[in-house]
């Protein structure tokens, strides 16, 4: 039973994966809303015009929207644990409000498009 006690609690089991540490927040305000957020949704936004195909397109949107809820995610927590100016934390949850607005509104008017 300790041996298994012991692996339970070791440091490997403890360690956070990519995803959710962005969800958490752990990255910084400044480097999960700047490179997770707007310079990845930059490449995805340039990338997007190279596909011919509406199930490619479809795929691509998906993957796109399992990446950039623990952004968004991310970005608040992140902003409720940032210590400057309050002003960056405020702006950054409206980003994230509006984000979250244009992703459902994305969503169902590709939805609506397929219909």
């Amino acid at each position: 039973m300790a041996e298994f006690k012991s692996a339970v609690n070791s440091p490997i089991n403890n360690e956070q994966g990519f995803f959710e540490k962005l969800a958490n927040g752990d990255f910084g305000l400044a480097k999960t809303y700047w490179i997770y957020g707007v310079l990845v949704g930059m490449v995805v936004n340039l990338l997007s015009n190279f596909i011919s195909s509406i199930g490619g397109l479809v795929i691509f949107i998906i993957a796109y929207t399992t990446y950039e809820i623990p952004v968004l995610m991310g970005i608040w927590k992140a902003a409720n644990k940032y210590k400057g100016p309050r002003f960056w934390a405020v702006l950054a949850k409206t980003a994230v409000v509006l984000g979250v607005i244009m992703l459902v509104a994305g969503l169902l008017a590709i939805i609506g498009s397929l219909a």
